[in-house]
């Protein structure tokens, strides 16, 4: 078995590397996808659309989640069906945090913290180091996103993006950077306008599903947030599921995502995600599907 893993690795470095063999190489692009799964383009697609005319779906009284919860999150990398020769392969780690609430102004304002960082064998193999950090403020109460901050370190690219949304003014204004350049040069400084009122950030939408009223069949529409662009996706819920947990097997609902208005991934996917059933819905598996193979995530920590 040993022997077997080692000539298995082998042929994974001479797949990686060359290109035009009838083989993708696996290269930044691809990690993004994978490991940072969803950052962005995690688009990662949970929800957020509100009605034009609305601020937000009213919030739960009784709110699954509190702030101080951390959520920590282990990815691997399916090969697709034509590497079957590939093992499964760790991708790396997210970490998803919510904070105490602060001031966005004279607002309260929830604090979110997203981090994902490439580890294992894929991340060897590429040569790509994934080092990216998600900051946004959001309502509390409705999750409205107010503002984000990206900081995105993918091997050689470097990008500081900051959103700030607008609401009564329906616009957003965008400051994308490259830090990668000397100087720095500035891709977009710009506002958008004629933007839904509430818009959530592809983060502060996984809390504002796990407050839904959720069971077999229901169906809710969201507008997501990313960057300059707006997104309309729809969640399903489709059946009862018990998915391993970080404490053992957990009775969870399995939820599928459609775009309605752009696609959730630059690259072309599908996403699915699972809540638990419990006052809790943690977030206990994700599945990204793409075009080089499948993606998941299984919750392994969280705290408190």
């Amino acid at each position: 078995m040993k022997v077997f893993r080692k000539v298995s690795i082998a042929r994974t470095q001479a797949v990686v590397a060359p290109q035009g063999r009838g083989f993708p190489a696996v290269g930044a692009p691809t990690v993004r996808v994978l490991v940072v799964a969803a950052v962005l383009s995690f688009s990662f697609s949970a929800p957020g659309f509100c009605p034009d005319a609305g601020s937000g779906q009213d919030p739960d009284p009784i709110s699954p989640f509190s702030p101080g919860e951390t959520l920590r999150y282990k990815v691997v990398w399916n090969p697709p069906w034509y590497l079957f020769f590939l093992p499964e392969m760790e991708a790396g780690e997210l970490r998803l945090s919510l904070g105490r609430t602060t001031l966005y102004g004279e607002k309260p304002a929830a604090p979110i913290t997203f981090e994902a960082r490439s580890s294992g064998t894929l991340a060897s193999l590429t040569g790509v180091k994934v080092n990216d950090t998600f900051e946004s403020l959001a309502d509390p109460a409705t999750l409205c996103t107010y503002t984000v901050k990206k900081r995105v370190r993918e091997g050689k690219r470097k990008r500081d993006i900051d959103v700030t949304y607008y609401p009564e003014a329906r616009r957003l204004h965008i400051l994308d950077t490259d830090v990668a350049k000397s100087p720095p040069h500035v891709n977009k400084d710009r506002f958008v306008d004629d933007i839904p009122a509430c818009v959530r950030d592809v983060f502060a939408a996984v809390y504002a599903l796990r407050r839904a009223d959720l069971h077999i069949g229901s169906r809710d529409q969201w507008v997501l947030g990313d960057d300059d662009n707006i997104k309309r996706v729809e969640t399903r819920v489709v059946k009862s599921e018990t998915i391993e947990g970080h404490a053992g097997p957990v009775k969870s609902f399995r939820i599928e995502t459609v775009a309605l208005l752009g696609g959730l991934f630059r690259e072309g996917g599908q996403f699915r995600i699972w809540l638990s059933e419990d006052a809790r819905r943690l977030p206990v598996m994700f599945e990204i599907q793409v075009k080089l193979g499948r993606a998941y995530g299984r919750l392994v920590a969280v705290n408190p």
